[in-house]
């Protein structure tokens, strides 16, 4: 009977992510308990797809050994599952492999800039700001259900709280509200005058207000691009001199970002904030660079525009862990980095994760090197 070694597995399903149903040999452990079958995909840490991609360049293969999984289907219990992840199963247990060829290819080993397909949708925007009805109607139901919210959505909603329904804002809120006896918490202050605006209910007396708080805005949002153009050895005065349109893209780009929470539910919102969003675009979105200070460090294989996309896909796919996490040690920042890095579409990533949900790291791991695979060239 044939035995599969951990290489040919690897060759065989492990490196491009291959759905494989696992057929076990009768009498074994794993056939006791798991059955005759299993479909899985197995898993890797960067550290380990690296270790296999030079353990495959020797010939006879000979190594048996334990290999991860991820289990497929919902039919075998909750703590085999966690087993089959953790722990893996033997090699030498292993009746037979069956997989789909049909599937796309792992990119780990791939060099190229990739896209991510989307569908739009157009929205059609309705006059004198009343998509704030739906907004407002929208964030209060994520309120009353204690979903988190970034800090710039909650001022949003106290805002439009403020104005729709004033006479129901708590003891609490109003406290969140005013600084001081009809004075108005800036970034609430900010967000009403944008609805009452948009609303075309607007004062001329807050009309100059607005203005105001616009200029303010600009500066500030001049002083934190500095701040990180500094950090890379340049300045904006610096960069509009050698670079005008990169400055001046930058600057739309500071401009325009509002938070962008990135999970779904959960009492934590996971979100990007200004500051993570410069951090992570300017260390690692080649588009964004604007010299060589970070050149050791891999950048983003996907499109500018989808690099937001693929981290919301990220952190969506361990919010639960996260969420959890946050229960039991609220205070500590969660990271997963190392043999811990998250994998992704071929890709590994570290992160960090500050206790209010705010992400401070977020990149994809350097590899060692680029290997060539069926027909790829090698970097």
């Amino acid at each position: 009977m044939k035995k599969y070694t951990i290489e040919e597995i690897y060759i065989l399903v492990g490196r491009e992510d291959k759905t494989a149903s696992v057929q076990f040999i009768p009498g074994t452990s794993s056939y006791q308990k798991y059955g005759p079958y299993i479909t899985v995909t197995f898993l890797y840490t960067q550290d380990e797809r690296e270790k296999m991609d030079e353990m495959i360049k020797e010939e006879p293969f000979t190594h048996s050994g334990i290999v991860k999984a991820e289990y497929l289907l919902n039919d075998i219990a909750p703590e085999l599952i966690k087993e089959l992840k953790e722990t893996g199963i033997d090699t030498e247990h292993i009746w037979s492999i069956s997989y789909f060829t049909a599937e796309p290819k792992n990119t780990f080993h791939s060099v190229e800039l990739r896209t991510i397909k989307k569908i739009q949708i157009p929205l059609e925007v309705k006059p004198k700001g009343g998509d704030y009805d739906w907004v407002y109607g929208f964030n209060k139901k994520l309120v009353r259900e204690g979903i988190g919210i970034t800090p710039q959505q909650r001022s949003l909603y106290l805002a439009l709280k403020l104005y729709y329904e004033e006479a129901e804002l708590t003891d609490h809120e109003r406290q969140e509200i005013y600084v001081a006896e009809n004075q108005l918490v800036e970034q609430v202050e900010w967000e009403f005058l944008q609805i009452k605006l948009h609303r075309e209910e607007i004062s001329e007396k807050e009309i100059e207000r607005l203005g105001q708080m616009i200029n303010k805005k600009k500066k500030a949002n001049m002083a934190v691009l500095d701040k990180y153009l500094q950090q890379v050895g340049s300045s904006l005065k610096k960069l509009a001199k050698d670079n005008i349109d990169q400055a001046v893209k930058l600057l739309m780009e500071v401009e325009k970002f509002k938070d962008r929470k990135l999970n779904v539910m959960g009492k934590i919102p996971v979100y990007l904030d200004i500051d993570g969003f410069l951090h992570v675009y300017m260390r690692h979105v080649e588009e964004m660079k604007v010299n060589d200070r970070f050149e050791h460090k891999d950048n983003f294989q996907w499109a500018t525009e989808d690099v937001l996309t693929v981290m919301e896909k990220v952190i969506q796919a361990i919010d639960k862990e996260v969420q959890t996490f946050f229960v039991e040690r609220p205070n500590t920042r969660y990271s997963r980095y190392g043999r811990e890095s998250i994998y992704f579409e071929g890709d590994y990533y570290t992160l960090h994760i500050e206790p209010d949900g705010r992400i401070s790291t977020f990149h994809k791991n350097r590899k060692k090197k680029a290997v060539a695979v069926e027909g790829q060239e090698q970097a």
